[in-house]
């Protein structure tokens, strides 16, 4: 009965060796385990079998203590043979200094019906440092000094400017030299001036008082309401025009004989009450202002003013 029972162990084992004999077994690879913070460090996990029958489960965690996980990429071959390669390859990295060790991962290898066998990667140690000081002392650039070609365009703005107060000077010689053009009316009223005559005589009669001060006022104010109306007719100011001068442009209109005499008597009872201090009658007061009424009358019916 022993040697049964050695013959089977014997058996187990040879069946163990011929599962994995056609395997070339696992192999780990890096690319470096000195880096600065920051660098990447690329680890892959390599294995071969027979064929692509068997089940393999390579556990990686998702966090490494002090390390960064970058990439995991899973690639899967079959030779002309039929050998199977699976390749597991690692990015990762790591921002703290000092010297760490890389774990192994825990590896599971399985074909239909028999049982799995587990492994684990290998380990190693990373040396993660910082980039050595420059002991030298020297300053250097981050890039060679360039020479610049500067080109010369200050004139051009000068000229700009130069244009631009000749433009702004026009428009301003323009717009002042317009606005003396266009001057305001003359003694400018939302009346007509035959309107405006009309109304102030009217005011004028009936706020009559038969007083010397009164009647001085009355005499200017008849005075000043026929000016006022002849400079609005003429279009201007002859608010100052003496008697005598706007007897003779009346003359040029031709009013007659009558009316013209009538309009001088009633202008120069003005002037006489206003610098020889006459008083005259009532009724000639009532007068005067029938006289310059008439005349306004006849300016405005015969449209014949002149200058």
């Amino acid at each position: 009965m022993k040697v049964n029972i050695a013959r089977l162990y014997y058996v187990a084992a040879f069946i163990t060796l011929s599962l994995f004999s056609h395997a070339q077994g696992i192999q780990t690879f890096k690319d470096r385990k000195d880096i600065l913070i920051g660098e990447r460090i690329t680890y892959e996990v390599r294995i071969n079998l027979a064929s692509s029958g068997y089940q393999i489960q390579l556990y990686i965690p998702d966090s490494i203590p002090h390390f960064d996980l970058i990439e995991k990429n899973k690639y899967d071959t079959v030779d002309k043979q039929g050998n199977y390669s699976l390749r597991q390859v690692i990015v990762f990295t790591s921002f703290d200094s000092g010297s760490w060790q890389f774990p192994s991962f825990p590896l599971s290898i399985g074909s239909p019906g028999k049982l799995s066998r587990k492994f684990n990667t290998d380990s190693f140690m990373v040396n993660v440092g910082y980039m050595p000081a420059d002991s030298s002392g020297q300053l250097r650039d981050i890039k060679p000094v360039m020479d610049v070609f500067v080109v010369e365009n200050s004139w051009i703005y000068i000229v700009l400017a130069i244009i631009t107060a000749l433009v702004i000077a026009w428009l301003l010689y323009r717009y002042f030299k317009n606005r003396k053009k266009k001057e305001k009316p003359l003694f400018s009223s939302p009346l007509s001036p035959y309107e405006e005559a009309m109304k102030n005589l009217k005011a004028l009669q009936k706020n009559y008082q038969d007083t010397p001060a009164y009647i001085k006022q009355f005499h200017t104010s008849l005075s000043d309401i026929f000016k006022r109306y002849y400079s609005r007719k003429v279009q201007r100011n002859m608010m100052n025009t003496t008697t005598s001068d706007i007897l003779i442009k009346l003359k040029q209109v031709d009013p007659g004989p009558e009316l013209l005499s009538h309009a001088g008597e009633a202008l120069r009872m003005g002037d006489a009450v206003k610098f020889a201090k006459y008083v005259p009658p009532s009724g000639e007061n009532e007068r005067s202002l029938i006289q310059v009424k008439g005349l306004i009358d006849f300016l405005e019916k015969s449209n014949q003013v002149k200058l």
